[in-house]
């Protein structure tokens, strides 16, 4: 729920920033879940009618025509509802009419009702250019919050067909779960069969459904089936019957926000206080980040753990501000417990798109590989800090990739460590390379940890420096490739669904890094690749071991548990199975035998054969 409070004659709303780690993505559907029990909400989806409820009426539309063509006022009203499920209004949503066919017999209908020749071209022209075309922004919001919260969402209009048989949607459709079109499935609201299709493809029972429509008849008949009907006059009236409903904020969303959660409020009145005193007001976890909005203008509020933290990411972020890297603007540090609890820090809050599918959906093949291609750059960028210039050379000790550190912290982590894993932290130790380089790390180099332009493929700000330290910069490389992994299908080969995709290929990437940075090549790219996937799967299984403790429900307890196996063992597995034998003696055979072996939890006959038949 948002938090409003005054401060200096300004508000200060409150909403937390969503992490865009692995684990948080992974993680993001049963949070939600478990969200929707803490408010004790019945709703699992919200339905949206498209015409008059996303983009603009076409009554409104069809009297804005009438005026301007003399054709009496609500003739085309008329001519809707006149011949029942019939006429060639409801025959063109079910997709029974094409265009042409359309304009010709409801032409017929308007000039039968008016008593003169009445040609419907133009409106039929309009219905699909100017206003129409651009979604109503209270409403846009009101579908990010709600799928911001973990509710599904889906469109059920009576739509229609365009010349060259796509219909009209002037939607981003990855904003919807399903989408139902009148035209496509051959029934029309206020028909009760469409509202049960569509909570049948949602996965929900009518009763779990919140509906929205500008037409009475049409909220209804989705009543009568089961769900919660609202009618819309206005958006915003509507926003905020939705918002009493499903018992949560959705107006003013911005994204990769979330409503706070009640063990995760922040202590305002204190907060006030000090924003008060250290600015002009004009992203129960201590590393969270919340957006502040004060007065119009918004802020990023950072918890830290502790005061060491809080000192070491100010001064990397004010260090890389200076050498030119995006990064937010350090506004203000808080290093006493009395504000909050834990020390913080106030950044600027910087508007752009943050990618959470690595697959880019509804981008051209040209802009996906664009955004890829920046993001190599930026990283680049990263690794070329100069240490001394910025006075980071003392960020942390540089280590032999810290495996001794994680395999530590995994086994601090459970009581009965996984002979797979103990497996794996032997090989990595066994063959660890020799490190060839030594930049500042940012730690978590993700695609969603960088906030884009949303026009261009330019990075506004790089976010998630909470693990930066110094050390060998392929780290990062193949920190930024994981997704690529996880996202294929586990029996595919991820260089050729990337493809399939306008996406590079993790192989691209490496080649791309090193033409940037002036090398030659990355040798044992796949160790890398090994070493970033254990390390994700000791952070899940450390937090797995948090829930085990109190920290989170038994529906998180259990995914983190399943998450932390499936990167350790089945991602692992299938990223070494996927590479191409390298040549030399007869013995790499046996190595890779070998490392199959230890990315599996339990080794079956299969695997068993594949080794004897190589010894």
């Amino acid at each position: 729920m948002c938090i409003f409070v005054k401060v200096a004659k300004s508000t200060v709303k409150m909403a937390q920033l969503s992490r865009g780690a692995l684990l948080w993505r992974s993680m993001k559907p049963l949070l939600h879940r478990h969200v929707s029990v803490v408010w004790a909400s019945t709703y699992k989806a919200v339905i949206f009618d498209m015409f008059g409820v996303l983009i603009p009426s076409p009554l409104a539309k069809a009297t804005e025509w009438e005026e301007k063509n003399d054709v009496p006022h609500g003739t085309i009203g008329r001519a809707i509802r006149t011949g029942g499920d019939g006429n060639s209004w409801k025959k063109y949503m079910r997709g029974e009419q094409g265009p042409e066919e359309f304009v010709q017999t409801f032409s017929q209908d308007c000039s039968r009702i008016v008593g003169f020749k009445v040609h419907i071209g133009s409106f039929h022209s309009a219905l699909t250019s100017g206003s129409m075309t651009q979604p109503l922004s209270a409403m846009m919001e009101a579908v990010q919050g709600v799928r911001a919260e973990g509710l599904k969402t889906a469109v059920l209009s009576n739509n229609f067909l365009l010349p060259g048989g796509n219909s009209f949607l002037p939607l981003d459709p990855s904003l919807f779960d399903v989408i139902i079109e009148s035209c496509k499935v051959g029934m029309c609201k206020p028909d009760p069969r469409i509202y049960l299709l569509c909570a049948d493809r949602l996965g929900v029972l009518p009763q779990e459904a919140v509906f929205l429509d500008d037409l009475c008849f049409n909220v209804e008949a989705a009543e009568r089936v089961g769900m919660h009907g609202i009618v819309v006059k206005d958006p915003i009236s509507a926003v905020k019957e939705l918002e009493q409903v499903l018992n949560m904020s959705l107006s003013g969303f911005v994204t990769g926000t979330r409503s706070v959660r009640s063990s995760q409020q922040l202590p305002v009145d204190r907060l006030a206080q000090y924003l008060d005193k250290a600015i002009q007001v004009p992203h129960s976890h201590f590393d969270s980040a919340y957006l502040l909005t004060c007065g119009g203008s918004h802020l990023v509020l950072k918890k830290k753990p502790n005061t060491e933290s809080l000192r070491k990411e100010c001064r990397l972020l004010k260090g890389l501000k200076g050498v030119g890297v995006p990064v937010p603007d350090v506004l203000a540090q808080c290093e006493v417990a009395s504000v909050l609890d834990t020390p913080f820090y106030l950044t600027s809050y910087s508007q752009g798109h943050i990618f959470n599918n690595p697959f880019l959906p509804g981008l051209a093949p040209d802009r996906k590989r664009s955004i890829y291609e920046t993001m190599v750059q930026t990283l680049c960028q990263i690794h070329r800090v100069d240490l001394k210039t910025t006075g980071l050379e003392d960020l942390r000790e540089p280590g032999r990739l810290q495996v001794k550190r994680w395999a530590q912290q995994y086994k601090a982590s459970t009581s009965q460590p996984s002979p797979a894993m103990n497996r794996l932290i032997d090989w990595l130790l066994l063959h660890l390379p020799q490190q060839q380089r030594t930049t500042l790390l940012h730690g978590d180099y993700r695609l969603d940890n960088l906030l884009f332009d949303s026009e261009k493929s330019v990075v506004r700000a790089v976010l998630g420096w909470g693990l930066s330290t110094v050390g060998d910069p392929i780290v990062d490389l193949a920190c930024s490739c994981m997704s690529l992994y996880e996202t294929c299908n586990p029996a595919s080969q991820p260089g050729n669904e990337l493809a399939l995709n306008g996406v590079p290929s993790a192989e691209e990437m490496f080649e791309l890094y090193s033409r940037t940075m002036g090398l030659e090549s990355i040798p044992n790219w796949q160790f890398y690749m090994s070493f970033s996937f254990f390390r994700q799967a000791v952070i899940l299984q450390s937090n797995h071991a948090n829930s085990l403790n109190g920290a989170g429900s038994t529906c998180q307890m259990e995914a983190m548990a399943e998450l932390a196996w499936h990167f350790a063992t089945k991602e692992g597995f299938r990223i070494f199975n996927a590479m191409p034998r390298a040549a030399g003696p007869g013995n790499s055979v046996r190595q890779w035998a070998f490392v199959c072996v230890l990315l599996c939890t339990t080794v079956g006959d299969q695997e068993t054969d594949l080794v004897c038949s190589t010894q």
